[in-house]
């Protein structure tokens, strides 16, 4: 295609050093695409399209001289505006100035070619229009047909500068193509919330961190893979960005922990106490790490124990006293069977704003190691006295440890409260199992149609079980409601011809209603199945 070309400005070959041509790949290996950019930066940050980096795993920038660069992050991107700002690993050129002011309308831009049109000149581009978008860049659009594959070619002032990169027409037969303000870009930066925006997940290759510690952590957290090399590679950006800060050190640890590289979780725990500034949280981070692998992991090295944890969750509170480290403590002496100095460090805890009643459950299981009932009923008080009725769904797990409290205390009218207000919390998860359990404590306490009620509902919940079919029938008998004992026991046998309860108290019924040779009969095959009771009443 023939173009009208520039008299060879005296920056040309200035400009041509810093334009490369870059190739995007997919997971596979395979070729996306091949565009054009250039470096605006001393430390390889260069522009390009969006269109050619969508889908991309990997890319890399070849300069005039042929040499290869990996592109390894993406500091920016839009896709409406189809640009992306990325850098170029290793690149070494003079950057391409940006020009401090935009081009005007009527005046004249001068289109690069791209590095494979060996031309040696620009291309005249008269500047139809400039139209300004966000406010503050300009958009351009210039009367000049280009050679096709000209997109993100530089567009550059007569001082050299580039104005914006080339986009091209709908169609390439169009006498007019456009150019993006090339200041535009730089404006691009990641966010925390980056990480969930379709223009950067689209994009394969790693982005940049954000510039604020905070949001580089978000931006970490969101990613979601911490299983991944590239989880640890944000980590390490995070580490090198922000050395201060404890929190790239913990994750990092993380990591190294849960992949059993203890050597370098050990390193990289020395390295965050000389450099970051919050050292507690690096010693918790430590008793932490040792705490948990220490009690699954038999090849931990021989520091790692249970006393080097403590020791370093006490030098956590000792640098900052927070109520966390001191659970920390509480967990690590309850593993050393330290019942009563963990039991202190629960109810410290909960004598500060993490008051909560998962500590005083911790507390509570103290004094049941303890052997102290008493105790631990009244921890358990204090759980349920973390909540007020209406009780919210968390309430449910005190109120059923107090009730199982309860029951082997045989407060069994208490205990029923209890399980009343877990089974209205946890209507539809509760289990065949747990109306057994509520029908025991109700029978302890003569409340028989409610333990009736509770079986019938076991019944329909598990109704292939015949065990709950037995004690139905034992209660109906108890109840004398025989011929529902009868139906019930039967029906326990029917499914189980083996189940030696379900025969005994059918012989039982069958007994009460004078029905003596099939009592006996029925008592008898419970006798033979093991049943004692069975053969006690055949012997009277």
């Amino acid at each position: 295609m023939a173009c009208i070309q520039a008299p060879a400005q005296k920056w040309f070959k200035k400009v041509r050093k810093a334009q490369v041509n870059v190739m995007t790949y997919d997971e596979s290996g395979q070729l996306l695409r091949s565009t054009n950019g250039f470096v605006i930066s001393e430390n390889g940050m260069a522009l390009s399209d969006y269109t050619a980096f969508k889908g991309a795993a990997r890319a890399i920038a070849i300069d005039e001289a042929g040499k290869q660069y990996e592109i390894d992050y993406i500091a920016g991107a839009n896709s409406l505006y189809d640009v992306v700002r990325f850098h170029i690993n290793g690149i070494k050129t003079t950057p391409i100035m940006i020009a401090p002011t935009a081009a005007l309308k009527g005046g004249t831009a001068y289109v690069m070619p791209y590095l494979s049109n060996k031309s040696g000149t620009t291309i005249p581009a008269p500047i139809a229009d400039v139209s300004r978008f966000n406010e503050q860049y300009s958009y351009y659009t210039l009367t000049v047909q280009v050679p096709e594959k000209s997109t993100s070619c530089p567009v550059m002032n007569e001082d050299g500068e580039v104005i914006g990169l080339l986009q091209m027409a709908a169609k390439d037969t169009e006498k007019q193509c456009f150019a993006i303000s090339a200041d535009y870009p730089l404006s691009l930066v990641t966010t925390a919330f980056s990480a969930t925006t379709a223009d950067y997940n689209d994009i394969g290759i790693r982005k940049e961190l954000p510039a604020d510690a905070s949001q580089a952590n978000s931006f970490i957290y969101l990613t979601g893979t911490r299983d991944t090399t590239r989880y640890m590679t944000y980590v390490d950006d995070f580490i090198k960005r922000f050395p201060a800060e404890a929190n790239g050190y913990v994750m990092k640890s993380e990591i190294l922990c849960a992949q059993g590289r203890y050597a370098e979780a050990e390193q990289n725990w020395i390295q965050g106490l000389e450099a970051a500034i919050g050292k507690d949280e690096i010693h918790y981070d430590m008793a932490r790490g040792i705490f948990s692998q220490a009690q699954k992991d038999p090849n931990i090295p021989d520091t790692w124990t249970l006393e080097r944890a403590l020791t370093e969750a006490q030098a956590a509170y000792e640098a900052n006293p927070l109520p966390t480290y001191t659970a920390l403590e509480g967990h690590i002496l309850y593993s050393q069977h330290a019942y009563e100095e963990a039991f202190g460090k629960f109810t410290e805890v909960c004598r500060t704003n993490l008051r909560s009643a998962e500590h005083f459950l911790y507390a509570a299981q103290c004094r049941q190691m303890l052997n102290d009932t008493i105790g631990v009923l009244a921890m358990q008080d204090s759980a349920v006295a973390c909540f007020t009725k209406p009780y919210v769904s968390e309430a449910a797990t005190p109120l059923l440890m107090r009730a199982n409290t309860l029951i082997a205390m045989g407060s069994y009218r208490d205990a029923v409260a209890d399980l009343n207000e877990y089974e209205h919390l946890r209507i539809n998860q509760v289990n065949a199992n747990f109306y057994d359990q509520r029908a025991q404590a109700e029978l302890n306490c003569r409340m028989f149609q409610q333990a009736l009620d509770d079986y019938e509902r076991a019944c329909k919940l598990d109704p292939e079980e015949p065990f709950y079919r037995a004690q139905l029938a034992a209660l109906h008998y108890r109840v004398g409601q025989t011929d529902e004992a009868i139906t019930a026991a039967r029906l326990a046998i029917s499914m189980d011809d083996e189940f030696a309860d379900a025969y005994r108290i059918l012989g039982v019924a069958l007994r009460s209603k004078g029905q003596e040779a099939e009592a006996r009969q029925q008592l008898q095959k419970a006798a033979q199945l093991g049943d004692t009771i069975a053969k006690s009443l055949l012997d009277e």
